[in-house]
Order: C-alpha cells, then sequence, then structure tokens
C-alpha cells in the first residue's frame, strides 16, 4: 500500500514541475525548489517502510527539488543559482525556527485533535538543523558538480544522475549523522541512510528520464 501511495505522491510532483515549469518558467522552478524543501524539512521527521526498507518520507520531495535545480543550471548562471540555493536556506531555517518557537505553545484543554508538536519538533530538533545544513550543502556542492560532469557529457541522464551519487550520498550522511547520532546504533543510522539514498536514486533516475522534456518546455504567455 506504501508502495502505491509514494508513487502517486511522484506521479503528482512530476506533473506539477510539468505544468509549473510550463505556465511560470524560471520563477516556477524557484516556487518549486523553496515549497518542496519546506515540505521536505517537515517531512523529513517521518519514516515509512516501502516492502521490508525503511526509508525517510522527504526523498520524493528532496529530488523534485534537485531536479528543479537542475533544471534552473539549464535556464541561468550559476551565480543566480547560488542566490536562490542561499535564499531556500534562510527560508528553511525560518521554518525550522518558526516550528520550534510553535512547538511551545500549550495545547488547550478543550481541543483533543491537535497535534502535540512538541513532540515532533522539541524532541527531535536536532533535525531542525541538520536538515537545513545538509540541504544547504548538498544544493551548492550540486550547482558545481552539475557543471563540472555536464562539461564532460552534456546528457541529461549522466549529469543528473552523476551529480546525484555525490551530492545525494553527502546529503544523507551529513543529515542522518546530525540526527541520529547517540541516538540510534550506527548500524541503525547506516540502513536508514543507504535505503533513502537507493530510493532516491531510482527517483532521481526516473526524473532524469523525463529531464529532457521539462527542459525543453517553453513558457506559456
Amino acid at each position: 500500500m506504501n508502495i502505491l501511495i509514494y508513487l502517486s505522491i511522484l506521479i503528482i510532483l512530476i506533473l506539477f514541475l510539468f505544468l509549473i515549469s510550463k505556465l511560470l518558467g524560471n520563477l516556477g522552478l524557484i516556487v518549486t525548489t523553496i515549497m518542496t524543501s519546506i515540505i521536505a524539512l517537515i517531512t523529513s521527521f517521518k519514516y515509512i517502510t516501502l516492502t521490508t526498507i525503511n526509508i525517510n518520507a522527504s526523498v520524493v520531495l528532496s529530488i523534485t527539488m534537485y531536479t528543479s535545480l537542475y533544471l534552473l543550471l539549464e535556464n541561468t548562471t550559476k551565480k543566480e543559482a547560488k542566490k536562490i540555493v542561499v535564499l531556500n536556506f534562510l527560508i528553511n531555517i525560518f521554518t525550522a525556527f518558526f516550528l520550534f518557537l510553535m512547538s511551545y505553545h500549550t495545547q488547550a484543554l478543550i481541543d483533543s485533535i491537535s497535534i502535540n508538536m512538541k513532540n515532533v519538533f522539541i524532541e527531535n530538533y536536532r533535525i531542525l538543523i541538520t536538515y537545513p545544513a545538509s540541504t544547504f550543502i548538498s544544493s551548492l556542492l550540486l550547482i558545481n558538480f552539475y557543471q563540472k560532469i555536464k562539461k564532460l557529457y552534456d546528457l541529461p541522464f549522466i549529469t543528473t544522475v552523476t551529480t546525484y551519487l555525490v551530492i545525494g550520498l553527502v546529503n544523507n550522511l551529513i543529515f542522518y549523522l546530525g540526527s541520529y547520532y547517540n541516538i540510534f546504533a550506527l548500524k541503525t543510522i547506516i540502513e536508514l541512510s543507504l535505503s533513502t539514498y537507493m530510493i532516491g536514486l531510482i527517483i532521481t533516475v526516473i526524473y532524469s528520464l523525463i529531464f529532457p522534456k521539462i527542459s525543453k518546455m517553453k513558457v506559456i504567455k
């Protein structure tokens, strides 16, 4: 059941990326980058099981964010792409700080359906720090690696997949070690990191296959 739900989410995100690229061009890609990054921050607190492996629920959103950055690099300069990454980092910091502060609100006695945010965000406050940091570092690496690989092999499939092999590994190591070191056993941390990394690779391959069609789409005026 989880696989069907996850596939449905992936299809929705692909269609959304198609449409927003066609309608708004680079602005739509910037919106997608920031929006998926914020939602990925929130969903990074949750894990799901696909068949027999546990993965972080945010991985499909993170890969969508990276794909938006790939597409922006096709249409903008390296300098402009870095500005977007910095903006995304600042928004993630603000979101993390806001979630942390909101978690201190005391639930009303008559409120029986609200979420206990304290148990989610304060008890796992390290994620609020490691997610913005890991996303920021991996996004900067993405910009540098993508352009270097593109100079050698100007094929979308090779450039995107090869870039993910590096930045995905860096992102997962920073996130999982920073979030769960001394909380989970090192073996558990490695297993979670590798399983999420491999699912991220599969999603990257799927995006890479449709990458040329998205990048060639023109904005409707």
